[in-house]
């Protein structure tokens, strides 16, 4: 991977997407940003990524009846970056994947220029689908997996849930957008390979001129993906919710960081199969995904890994429409009904108490 090693004074900009791997290389920089140093390497201060920053440019990702943050976060961010001076830099934001053209050529222009390289990550969509699905139920919708493959597979682009997926995972359009801004030698794509998953760290460490292993994600349980019976827990939760006006902070409080965050930091506590794409899906993402190998490897791009890993095997099998549908265990509706009886219970107490009641 030599011939990946950026000039000194280089700007990465990873763009993600999100669900490709994103958070883990993203702590394991953070973890070795003091270690860097020696390396000529520079990873920006703060949160293992600043996607507050991103947001106060208006990219995709900020929590629904937030408010936007100032600019100067941004402003700050290229500051940082700009007096690092001729060392190599990287900013990882997978929000940056949702971009419009006018958002990425303000990012390359303020972190770099003509010294900004792209790098991006394009997964398998048999894959990214069902943990891309999880994650929407984790913030608060309520349609099964069958229901949301059907407006995401659909062909209804005005559909916010169609868009939210192929913006960023539509990888040929992602590409020709941010080539609108640097060439194609300035473009690395590195296709996921769930059998090699040294391959992502060990890419970055070429491109940085970091020794081999210096990168070592680590595993963080606070990011895993629901099994499907969890899933389905957390969904029937988000129904009783909106069914009770339960949303905003209150929601988010109680089951997104309450409940969710429980089921999380307990793994294996509720059983539960993997989440497997229905027949009618399965078909269609095996034809989806024998063209996104075909177009990736036409983009002319600096490419690592084999397109033709993008493709569906054979051996992947689909799963029941109405798995979603299921009974949860009475256990684990028991279990959850209590936890969030009892996040509540501390919201009320904590108001009583603030209002020195």
């Amino acid at each position: 991977m030599s011939e990946l090693l950026l000039p000194p004074g280089s700007r990465l900009i990873h763009i993600g997407p999100h669900k490709t791997g994103s958070t883990a290389i993203q702590v394991a920089l953070q973890q070795a940003r003091d270690a860097m140093v020696e390396h000529g390497v520079y990873y920006p201060t703060g949160p293992y990524r600043r996607r507050r920053a991103g947001w106060s440019l208006g990219l995709a990702g900020r929590p629904a009846g937030t408010t936007p943050p100032p600019v100067q976060l941004w402003e700050n961010l290229v500051t940082e970056v700009a007096d690092a001076g001729d060392v190599r830099v990287c900013v990882s934001n997978e929000d940056f994947g949702r971009a419009t053209p006018e958002q990425a050529r303000r990012i390359v222009n303020d972190l770099g220029g003509e010294r900004a390289h792209v790098v991006a990550v394009v997964r398998r969509l048999d894959r990214y689908l069902p943990s891309q699905w999880q994650e929407r139920i984790k913030a608060g919708d309520r349609r099964s997996f069958d229901s949301w493959l059907r407006v995401v597979l659909g062909g209804d682009e005005s559909r916010w849930e169609h868009r939210n997926v192929w913006v960023a995972h539509d990888v040929e359009a992602l590409v020709r957008r941010w080539l609108e801004v640097v060439d194609p030698e300035r473009f690395t794509l590195i296709v996921s390979d769930d059998s090699d998953h040294s391959l992502i760290p060990r890419t970055f460490e070429a491109l940085l001129g970091l020794p081999e292993d210096f990168l070592r994600p680590v595993s963080d349980r606070s990011n895993r993906s629901l099994n499907l019976v969890e899933a389905e827990l957390v969904r029937q939760v988000n129904q009783v919710c909106a069914a009770q006006g339960v949303k905003g902070p209150l929601y988010r409080q109680l089951v997104r960081h309450g409940l969710t965050a429980s089921l999380i930091q307990s793994p294996g506590a509720i059983p539960g199969g993997k989440i497997q794409l229905p027949d009618w899906a399965l078909s269609q993402v095996r034809e989806l995904s024998d063209q996104r190998a075909e177009a990736v490897a036409r983009l002319g791009v600096r490419l690592v890994g084999d397109p033709d890993r993008l493709r569906v095997p054979a051996e992947v099998t689909s799963g029941d429409p109405d798995a979603t549908g299921a009974s949860v265990p009475l256990a684990a509706t028991m279990q959850a009904v209590g936890e969030t009886l009892r996040l509540a219970l501390e919201q009320i107490a904590a108001a009583h108490d603030a209002h020195g009641a």
